[in-house]
């Protein structure tokens, strides 16, 4: 077996093995894409999610720090971590952690693990 290959035929099969890479990259990436949409709760079971919320946390009174919130209130929370997140109130459950219904999440945070909360009026922090 003598197999001998010209110039054209490298270049021929490195252009080509480029070209199927590519193809296989490429076709990794949106079967990645398809299961990452596909993972995302569907917005017509919100309702049901937010029920199951409501159950995991039935408490609708919270006390932080001397202040009073209530379910449904929008706030903003600052985690002893530094992360900030703002949105709608839903809860305190038994073991001491709240859940917050954001733009894009459902946060779910431990009260102790929270070092400041406020509720929000027009982005600014409200005066009590």
């Amino acid at each position: 077996m003598n197999f001998q290959f010209t110039m054209q035929d490298i270049i021929f099969s490195s252009i080509l093995a480029f070209i199927i890479t590519l193809a296989l990259i490429y076709a990794r990436e949106l079967l990645r894409l398809t299961r990452k949409r596909s993972a995302l709760p569907n917005y017509r079971d919100i309702g049901k999610i937010l029920q199951r919320c409501y159950r995991l946390f039935p408490m609708d009174i919270i006390q932080f720090r001397g202040e009073t919130f209530h379910r449904g209130m929008r706030v903003h929370v600052t985690t002893s971590q530094k992360k900030d997140f703002e949105g709608q109130l839903i809860g305190l459950s038994k073991e001491n952690m709240i859940c917050v219904l954001t733009s894009r999440y459902i946060i779910a945070q431990e009260l102790s693990k929270v070092q400041d909360m406020y509720v929000c009026l027009d982005n600014k922090k409200a005066e009590i």
